[in-house]
């Protein structure tokens, strides 16, 4: 649940049943309704408001009806009132207090109202006739010193009988509010789930029909939505068709200007060969360029096999002793620890080669003269996977450039030249190659100095073989 669906589910609520107590309360202190009683002054005595009110619910109701409403009421309000009839006798048959007594006498049909000081209490008392043709005398007694003074029964009348009402009207709003913000934050929801697939490439996700049979501007919003990630996702395929193209197209002209490159060079006499050399410098350089972009994997993991065997152990030795010699002129000790005997993971092709090349490669580009490059083999805890971290002595990278230097061509220092800086894309291969093997890789720095990129590959399961 999110936090948008519990502040509208919330807020909603709060609103529904503050409007539904306030109208209750609007209604029983300012009596605005239909049965509004212009003799009750809610300032006055409660009693003598007690009185009035219950005269006017009893005008439409015979005898029976009103012995059976005063038998509902609770045990503690009807101390407060009596209703008397002809014989002087309580609905109720209870016995008259001495000032109710009192009183009785003096309400008559010419004389309906009158009210007495008893004591410490106050008596008011009213004449009415029923609808059944039986007349009645409604006595009510004010709260005492020695009786919760100041004591509102109306007021408590009306809790008592309101309660029930706020109770069901609350959760029913709740309820309704409830399916309002679900219904509210299930179409934000569905965006957000889409928007984070589109975020880590699946760009052929669709809402739209998630929205399916409303006319809403959310549903709208849907369809403008699946438009955007349509565009993007043939942006995508053409920009990597166009990538693919041109390095096909450059390959024939620069074969042919190595060839003619190589022939300048067999017949210069000396004046220029230092010119010819650059000129040969930046066609290797645009030479590997073309190679990276076109050795860069384009498949989906769907359309990728793992056909092939490889032994991680083996290569990294492999790959190791062909960096011995770069690593010796540069005064860098290249150290392998390793304690299994092998380390079989599946592979397609050689794509695992040029992941660790190219990770060495950089190791040994950007470590210190002298300096150590360690690479470790080992299993993962659950040893499921094999776990390699491969350290350099460098100045190791930025912080909040660590994420970004596994994006095709992106450089941590744009200002650095070609010859020393390269182009950006090998780690890019490693990250994709990675991937398509259903593993992972990241670096971070080391406390010591250096930058660590650890790379995790799932181990080869003879029983997936056969199974």
């Amino acid at each position: 649940m999110t936090r948008l669906y519990i502040k509208i589910f919330v807020t909603f609520w709060l609103i529904t049943a503050s409007i539904i107590v306030a109208t209750n309360i609007v209604f029983h202190w300012i009596d605005i309704g239909p049965d509004r009683n212009p003799h009750i002054d809610r300032d006055e005595e409660p009693a003598r408001r007690l009185l009035f009110q219950m005269v006017g619910s009893a005008i439409n109701r015979n005898t029976a009806e009103m012995v059976e409403e005063m038998r509902n009421m609770p045990a503690w309000s009807t101390r407060f009132f009596y209703v008397v009839d002809r014989t002087n006798q309580d609905l109720l048959e209870r016995p008259l207090p001495p000032g109710v007594n009192v009183l009785l006498p003096k309400l008559t049909s010419r004389h309906p109202y009158d009210h007495i000081q008893d004591r410490n209490r106050k008596l008011f008392g009213r004449y009415i006739t029923l609808n059944d043709g039986n007349s009645v005398k409604f006595i009510t007694i004010s709260t005492g010193h020695d009786d919760e003074s100041g004591k509102d029964v109306l007021w408590e009348l009306f809790i008592n009988n309101i309660w029930p009402l706020l109770l069901v009207s609350i959760l029913i709003s709740g309820t309704a509010c409830f399916l309002l913000a679900r219904h509210f934050t299930r179409s934000i929801n569905t965006l957000q789930q889409a928007t984070r697939r589109i975020a880590r490439g699946d760009l052929g996700f669709r809402v739209s029909p998630h929205f399916s049979g409303r006319r809403d501007e959310i549903a709208a919003l849907g369809l403008d939505f699946d438009h955007m990630t349509e565009r993007l996702q043939r942006a995508m395929q053409e920009q990597k068709r166009l990538i693919k193209d041109v390095s096909h197209e450059l390959r024939s002209p620069l074969a042919r200007l190595q060839v003619a490159l190589g022939l300048a060079q067999q017949r210069s006499n000396g004046d220029v060969d230092k010119e010819l050399a650059r000129i040969k410098q930046a066609a290797d350089y645009l030479n590997n360029v073309i190679t990276d972009i076109l050795a860069l994997p384009v498949h989906e993991n769907g359309d990728w096999e793992l056909d092939d065997t490889l032994d991680i152990k083996a290569l990294l030795e492999t790959l190791i002793e062909g960096y011995q010699y770069e690593a010796d002129e540069k005064q860098v000790l290249l150290a392998f620890d390793c304690a299994l005997e092998e380390a079989l993971v599946p592979t397609h092709g050689n794509m695992l080669v040029g992941v660790f090349e190219n990770i060495l490669r950089n190791a040994l580009h950007y470590a210190s003269n002298p300096g150590l490059i360690q690479v470790e083999l080992s299993q993962t805890e659950d040893k499921k996977s094999y776990h390699i971290a491969i350290s350099d002595s460098g100045p190791g990278v930025e912080t909040q450039h660590i994420d970004a230097i596994f994006e095709p061509f992106y450089r941590t220092d744009e200002a650095r030249a070609r010859e020393s800086g390269g182009y950006g894309l090998g780690l890019a291969i490693a990250q994709r190659s990675v991937a398509l093997h259903k593993g992972r890789i990241g670096a971070k720095n080391r406390p010591e100095g250096g930058l660590c990129v650890t790379v995790e590959i799932p181990r080869f399961n003879i029983q997936d073989e056969f199974s």
